[in-house]
């Protein structure tokens, strides 16, 4: 099997890539309504909706299959169970659409982007901090704190998918999206960023 190494580096890029080649797909098929959705969006648009929630079980088992070298980067309970948590989240995210599971795929979805950010920072901190990598953390924490205040400000959610014409989205549901989107290239950036740690943890387990 990849080594860890290269299994992180396959879960940060599909991070991004994954929900790109989602977006692509439907914007050929001419099924888009709208040029910048939430990524979530995009689980509910055919046949995005099935390469949505597959890539969200796989990003999350290849992130799962770290959580030993993850634990020696970082050995406290807490952190670890933030870790879970996140890739639980995915899952949960990739499985439970924003509109049939509207609280389910929020609250997951602050799992996945919450728990994976505090998880960041605590091993940030634990082994030696870069200066680019506390940057991108900044800078995380600072699109999280964003696009929970947006989504907070809408007036009404809708229930259903005919609830809201997709066109006519409040102009704060358009700039979160945009958030979400830098977000996680912010958040798959800062995974590649651990490469190095964990090389190091197991040439150190190896010797």
């Amino acid at each position: 099997m990849f080594n860890p190494v290269r299994r992180l580096t396959a879960a940060s890029l599909l991070t991004i890539f994954m929900p790109v080649s989602c977006w692509l797909v439907v914007a050929w098929l001419d099924r888009l309504p709208l040029w910048i959705p939430y990524i979530s969006d995009l689980a509910l648009i055919e046949p995005a909706t099935r390469m949505f929630q597959i890539g969200m079980v796989v990003i999350a088992l290849l992130y799962l299959s770290l959580l030993p070298h993850v634990h020696n980067l970082v050995p406290y309970r807490a952190a670890t169970g933030l870790y879970i948590a996140s890739a639980i989240g995915m899952i949960v995210v990739g499985s439970y659409d924003w509109i049939s599971y509207p609280w389910v795929h929020y609250i997951a979805a602050i799992f996945a982007f919450g728990g994976f950010s505090a998880w960041t920072a605590i091993a940030t901190f634990r082994v030696r901090p870069s200066g680019w990598r506390i940057g991108l953390i900044i800078v995380t924490g600072g699109l999280c704190i964003a696009l929970v205040t947006l989504s907070v400000s809408y007036a009404a959610m809708p229930v259903s998918a005919d609830a809201m014409a997709w066109t006519e989205r409040p102009w704060s549901m358009t700039i979160a999206a945009s958030i979400e989107w830098l977000l996680l290239l912010s958040l798959a950036l800062v995974g590649l960023s651990f490469r190095k740690d964990l090389s190091e943890i197991q040439a150190s387990i190896i010797e």
